[in-house]
């Protein structure tokens, strides 16, 4: 995850390169890198960070200028095609598939950072924003934007980065970016010849989702192929990459030339480290020593941190030393990818982190139970967290997955982390038995067919899943009247329910995506696992219809579908009563409730169950009551 000033220390040791193929050299002498392994995530969020220092030069508002999760993957893509239009070969871009238990307290104090800045965000612009974008506007993503530096205004330093653009990107990779689409995206900004296998995925075989961090195997394969990493991240210099073993950082990278009639005399520079090279200058076998010390004092200059670390006698026989080495070992996720024979595919990456916390509990699970890291999205901060709502199709799938396992090795709890009013706290979620999840899984398709028929869409359709995320996130008596159907007739058109932008527009935005995130949860969960047998057929034929998540994790006024939908506020009542109605239904056939009470219920269903006809919401305990007033 980094060591504060390492970079920094280090950077009078690096050298100018090329990203190019077929020579050693170019004609002014710099050294050509024609081999590269990606850290993917690095890769994703200096993408975001390039996408954003320039859409906020001509966005209308903050938040308008914020890059979205389609717009990172077509980023990612255009980068990539670029690299290949280069002639430079893509080895492997590994994802994090989950992280080691010990990094629990940095994750923590990093959803900790992402609060504060959400609130800070939300405090600055409590008067909502100037009008958006006409709806439907699409921005172009241009290989300048991401392939050349220019500086971010700070006030943008306060908002939360985009949660699921990782999660897009790893999934465009495997099942979007074929060659017909990337020609497609990219010939009014990068004519390419390269991808003319138009039914070919040409990264979706590299792009793998480690049983660990993506360090380790990052710094395995260069070590193996003498090749280049391309990231971000200043630990990947202290592995052992071997003598011809490089780390080149993604904000150095810069296109130094650039014709937009003849992108294939393009240049891209970048500066690398080759930690062999500057362990020689620097008089020391290892790179590891300094990084300790520096981590104990970050405030002692390179001399001093030389002096110090040479004294490797007396760090030798620290018990900290020992531990924090044993981070950088190359062989360490590869060895637990060999250890197990568990293949999870392709899935989320919080998906892959559970099931790796079931698999090797040692080496990834909390104290007694699996932790799930849930991320700070863009949400009104003094309102209620928008994780809440899915949190029922979110349990279901947890439940799957430890019904899955054998008796000895469930768990009775999985733990969630997110934000709590001021603070990240967690929440304990019972797993439930068999015969409950089938009366979930049964529940929710009846649900989900019920609102089919009504709406009169198949659930292929973006419209319907959008819209029955809107109905979901609500009470059904929630005393919505007609002027805020209509209220939400212009959501669904445009995302803002008044005259301008405001936080409960964008909070009602984060709902939706929280329960279309969840739903694509249960979705991958029920095709990994087939604990649930023919139960779960029929719910699974159903969600198989959920878009790809570059599409539904789009902001409301750039899908496209919906802005040309034309819908009545009496349309939405009779959704609105019909859902609610299913869901009375629901909590009649398990007769006085008492079967469910164990279960983390929506809204719609804990105020059927528990509480009267004048309640508007079901809070889980006094705190959360009091953060809602």
């Amino acid at each position: 995850m980094g060591i504060p000033r390492l970079k920094k220390h280090l950077l009078s040791f690096c050298q100018p390169v090329l990203f190019q193929g077929g020579t050693d050299c170019n004609d002014e002498g710099l050294e050509c890198i024609s081999s590269l392994v990606i850290d993917g995530p690095s890769l994703v969020y200096s993408v975001y960070s390039r996408l954003l220092s320039w859409f906020s030069a001509t966005g209308p508002n903050r938040f308008e200028a914020l890059p979205t999760c389609d717009e990172v993957s077509q980023g990612v893509m255009l980068y990539l095609a670029h690299l290949e239009m280069l002639g430079v070969k893509i080895e492997n871009i590994y994802f994090d598939g989950a992280l080691p238990a010990r990094k629990h307290a940095t994750r923590i104090a990093r959803l900790e950072n992402q609060r504060r800045k959400l609130e800070v965000f939300c405090a600055e612009t409590k008067n909502g924003f100037e009008p958006i974008i006409s709806p439907g506007y699409k921005r172009t993503v241009q290989p300048e934007s991401i392939l050349r530096r220019r500086s971010t205004p700070a006030v943008y330093s306060n908002i939360p980065a985009n949660p699921f653009m990782v999660s897009t990107v790893f999934e465009d990779l495997k099942c979007r970016w074929n060659g017909a689409n990337i020609t497609r995206a990219t010939k009014n900004t990068l004519p390419l010849q390269v991808f003319d296998d138009h039914e070919r995925f040409p990264w979706a075989d590299l792009a793998t989702m480690v049983p660990g961090e993506a360090d380790a195997c990052c710094a395995h394969a260069a070590k193996i192929m003498g090749c280049c990493i391309l990231t971000n991240d200043s630990d990947l210099v202290l592995y052992d990459l071997g003598n011809r073993g490089s780390v080149a950082f993604l904000d150095s990278v810069e296109l130094s030339r650039w014709e937009p009639s003849k992108p294939s005399i393009s240049q891209i520079r970048a500066a690398i480290l080759r930690p062999s090279k500057a362990t020689r200058r620097l008089g020391v076998s290892s790179l590891l020593p300094l990084a300790y010390e520096l981590k104990s004092q970050p405030e002692i200059g390179l001399g001093e941190l030389l002096r110090r670390s040479k004294n490797a006698t007396s760090i030798a026989e620290l018990s900290n030393y020992r531990e924090f080495i044993d981070e950088y070992q190359n062989d360490h996720c590869c060895a637990l990818a060999q250890a197990t024979k568990q293949s999870i595919g392709f899935c989320d990456t919080r998906i892959s982190e559970l099931l790796w916390q079931f698999e090797l509990r040692g080496e990834y699970a909390g104290r007694d139970c699996p932790y799930v890291y849930l991320a700070t999205m863009s949400e009104d901060h003094t309102k209620r967290c928008a994780w809440v709502k899915g949190r029922e199709y979110r349990n279901v799938a947890y439940s799957i997955l430890n019904l899955s396992q054998s008796i000895s090795e469930r768990h009775h709890y999985v733990v969630e982390f997110t934000r709590r009013g001021q603070r990240i706290a967690e929440e304990k979620i019972q797993l439930q038995d068999e015969m409950m999840i089938s009366a979930q899984i049964k529940s929710f398709q009846a649900r989900l067919e019920d609102f089919q028929a009504s709406l009169g869409k198949d659930s292929g359709s973006l419209y319907f899943w959008i819209l029955f995320a809107v109905i979901d996130s609500y009470c059904p008596d929630s005393g919505i009247d007609e002027g805020y159907f209509q209220k939400l007739k212009q959501f669904l058109r445009v995302g803002y329910m008044g005259k301008r932008l405001e936080w409960a527009d964008i909070h009602l935005s984060a709902q939706i995506y929280s329960i279309l995130y969840s739903l694509r949860v249960l979705k991958q969960v029920l095709e990994l696992s087939n604990s649930m047998g023919t139960v779960a057929g029929g719910l699974e034929a159903i969600l198989k219809g959920l878009p790809p998540l570059h599409i539904i994790m789009d902001p409301v006024h750039q899908r496209t579908e919906m802005c040309s939908v034309d819908i009545t506020t009496t349309q939405l009542s009779d959704m609105f009563e019909s859902l609610a109605q299913n869901i009375q239904l629901e909590c009649s056939d398990n007769g006085n409730g008492a079967a469910i009470d164990n279960v983390q219920t929506s809204p719609f269903l804990a105020n059927a169950i528990r509480r009267p006809v004048q309640s508007l919401k079901t809070v889980s305990n006094l705190y959360e009551l009091l953060q809602e007033q």
